[in-house]
């Protein structure tokens, strides 16, 4: 097995305290107050001699597409590497600023546009410190079937869920650096007054106390919860944040134990591909906001869908057009290992259709921006469907066609096959 090359760094990227927070629902107004736990990113860079890729993990809700984009044009250039080599992703955690466009779960004002100028340096400082720390080690991998810290939220059990642990090591003379890939929302702590990296971060501070070094990757999570949510929504605790990180711990040990060496092959592959919209006819957007005002019970309803239909009439012409939106693929390949990216909130069944093709799988979710949720056609079928029909209205406008599980699926099939 030919050794790889691998380098780790990272930056606390907290906010300013006083900064709105994002999720859990409509202009809530949450406030960042204090700090449980720090926010970071964390940059892995991997090189075999020849080729190198770079991956970028930020415990923040998302990004758009375009910051990502500009993003990965500046440590190309800066670092002289293939924009196709360079991934940033998020941990999508709901106790953190808002850095992307959602209608009513947190505004970009001066505070956040000013965060997101840090956010930038932050990012390409965190890539130099890995580059300037790649050491030789060993790639080892392994897969773990682990009892579910997760439950399906829409169908309020276990099925389908994503139990599947994905780790990735590498082996260093000194120290070890711990890839994690898991799908489950981090939303144990609820909607409280405070910045937190949630359960991800309560892993990696595990990881931590032995002196190693760890980067996390959110799964295809978007129809994923924490079993906390199944009982006592919003009222996780620390404690559930140290369980979470004592099971999948104690999994990742026994991953290391008996996993395998990968080799050190790399190739890199990066496209935006267009999904279809459902644009209705004109005179439907006021219905449709009319049938929603009688049928959800909320006080600030009223004024998003307000903002929805203004802007839904102001793009109209525009949309019906050009009924599309670009949505990012990333495909990677370390030696008999695949790692797919997709920019969306994506439920966890692709994951599970693409593990029938595609053995040794990793799969990142909120990665390379974030077009909104991800679900498969069957969920369509379901009238007022929050995934399908209503969060498009947070994200952007109109919800995507039913048809795009088979798009993206069809085309990660036949590209990942390369």
């Amino acid at each position: 097995m030919k050794k790889l090359i691998t380098g780790y760094g990272e930056k606390v990227i907290n906010p300013p305290l006083g900064i709105e927070l994002t999720g859990y629902g409509f202009y809530l107004e949450r406030k960042a107050n204090y700090i449980k736990d720090d926010l970071k990113v964390r940059c892995l860079s991997i090189y075999n001699g020849k080729e190198r890729c770079i991956l970028i993990s930020c415990d923040l809700i998302g990004l758009d597409i375009e910051f990502s984009d500009n993003i990965r044009n500046e440590i190309s250039k800066e670092f002289n590497l293939p924009f196709s080599n360079i991934l940033i992703s998020c941990t999508h955690t709901h106790t953190g600023p808002a850095t992307m466009k959602l209608r009513g779960c947190g505004e970009i004002g001066e505070m956040e546009k000013n965060y997101l100028i840090r956010l930038n340096s932050f990012i390409k400082e965190s890539v130099k410190i890995a580059l300037n720390s790649e050491k030789e080690g060993e790639f080892f991998a392994g897969f773990e079937t682990i009892e579910p810290i997760g439950f399906n939220r829409r169908n309020g059990n276990f099925y389908p869920v994503d139990p599947l642990l994905k780790v990735g090591i590498f082996k260093r003379k000194k120290e070890k650096i711990y890839l994690i890939n898991y799908a489950c929302h981090p939303v144990v702590l609820g909607k409280g007054d405070f910045i937190s990296a949630d359960w991800p971060g309560g892993v990696i501070r595990k990881i931590e106390d032995d002196g190693n070094y760890c980067i996390f990757f959110q799964g295809f999570c978007g129809d994923i919860d924490p079993v906390t949510n199944k009982n006592r929504w919003g009222k996780g605790t620390n404690q559930d944040i140290e369980l979470y990180g004592e099971i999948i711990k104690n999994r990742i040990l026994k991953i290391e134990k008996y996993g395998f060496p990968v080799n050190s092959d790399i190739k890199c592959f990066y496209e935006k591909i267009l999904l279809p919209l459902k644009i209705p006819k004109k005179k439907e957007i006021r219905l449709e906001k009319e049938k929603l005002l009688k049928k959800i019970d909320n006080p600030n309803w009223e004024k998003f869908l307000d903002e929805w239909e203004k802007e839904a009439i102001e793009k109209y012409d525009k949309l019906r057009n050009n009924p599309y939106i670009e949505f990012p693929i990333h495909f990677i390949s370390i030696g008999e290992l695949k790692f797919i990216g997709l920019a969306g909130e994506v439920f966890c069944e692709y994951d599970l259709n693409l593990r029938k093709v595609f053995k040794n799988l990793f799969t990142f979710g909120y990665t390379n921006g974030v077009v909104g949720y991800i679900p498969t056609k069957d969920a369509y079928k379901i009238e007022n469907d929050y995934t399908c029909y209503i969060a498009p209205k947070i994200f952007s406008i109109f919800p995507f066609s039913p048809n795009i599980e088979d798009i993206i699926l069809e085309k990660i099939k036949k590209e990942a096959k390369r």
